[in-house]
């Protein structure tokens, strides 16, 4: 009888919001769009930024607004332990505006202060590279059912020892076979608050940028690896601001479409003038390669 009512509930309740329904049109102001800056320094590598310009969110986006979102006159400086500022030059990368420099060599231990200045505006962040905690093992395993005996797929898994100290946070990115950029699951983040000093096991996911914007990716595929596949996994040290920042640009974008979602606001480290979000980051990272045979 109970189960009866609560089936009764739920379609009265049903009945009246569609009873209710109403068109309603909003005329939403537009408001100042913020730049968003993402920049990382990784040991033995050299920095890249790019600033992008916010775009509406009730605007489609065609190539030539993609190629316009990059900000290409900017003045951006990094400064290496307080040091004299060191400009960085813009190059393009597949229509993306990238500022670099072959002077700086990411170094574990130093501190890396961002200077971004455009359109009048200061924006400015600072990352440490923190030293690298390595994974203890790469192992592979046939997926179940016809996952692995008709698609050829396999499960990669990563040992790791957790540090004793507390407070330890990673982030992993892989790539395979000749793939020039590392690409991150739609959870690429982790904290040891639960596994201080242990050791465990966990999934490798590869990369979410083939499943994304694209209507024929095969879902069936995603978490798993192909036999024949060279597959780089790059576990990196990154500290609390980043953890933060990446966790909740994470859970945004995995409740991205869904009305009933909480709003998560992103943690972004970058400061100074109003009008900027995203990420200043620094990865104290290894790369473990595993080669599954066909």
């Amino acid at each position: 009888m109970k189960k009866t009512k609560s089936i009764l509930f739920i379609f009265l309740l049903a009945l009246g919001f569609v009873a209710c329904e109403k068109n309603i049109d909003v005329d939403f102001p537009p408001g100042e769009l913020p730049y968003v800056i993402e920049g990382y320094m990784e040991n033995g590598t050299i920095p890249l930024v790019s600033i992008s310009r916010g775009v509406s969110f009730l605007k489609s986006i065609s190539s030539d607004d993609f190629n316009n979102l990059f900000v290409n006159n900017a003045t951006v400086s990094i400064s290496v332990d307080g040091g004299a500022p060191q400009m960085l030059s813009a190059i393009n990368i597949g229509g993306a505006t990238i500022y670099t420099s072959p002077n700086i060599t990411g170094e574990v231990g130093k501190k890396y202060d961002l200077r971004v200045e455009v359109d009048g505006k200061v924006f400015t962040a600072s990352t440490i590279i923190l030293a690298p905690k390595p994974l203890d093992s790469l192992v592979y395993k046939q997926a179940n059912g016809d996952r692995g005996t008709i698609d050829s797929l396999v499960e990669v898994t990563a040992w790791y020892t957790d540090p004793a100290e507390k407070d330890q946070y990673s982030r992993m990115l892989t790539k395979r076979n000749s793939d020039f950029f590392f690409d991150v699951s739609f959870n690429s983040v982790y904290n040891d608050f639960l596994i201080n000093g242990k050791q465990i096991s966990f999934t490798v996911f590869g990369g979410k940028q083939t499943l994304q914007n694209n209507d024929t990716a095969d879902f069936r595929e995603y978490g798993y690896f192909k036999r024949g596949d060279t597959v780089y996994v790059k576990w990196a040290s990154i500290d609390k601001a980043q953890y933060d920042f990446w966790n909740t640009f994470e859970s945004q974008s995995g409740s991205f479409g869904n009305p009933f979602s909480p709003t998560v606001v992103i943690k972004s480290n970058i400061t100074g003038d109003a009008g900027a979000i995203g990420i200043w980051a620094s990865y104290g990272a290894t790369v473990d390669t595993i080669i599954i045979p066909k």
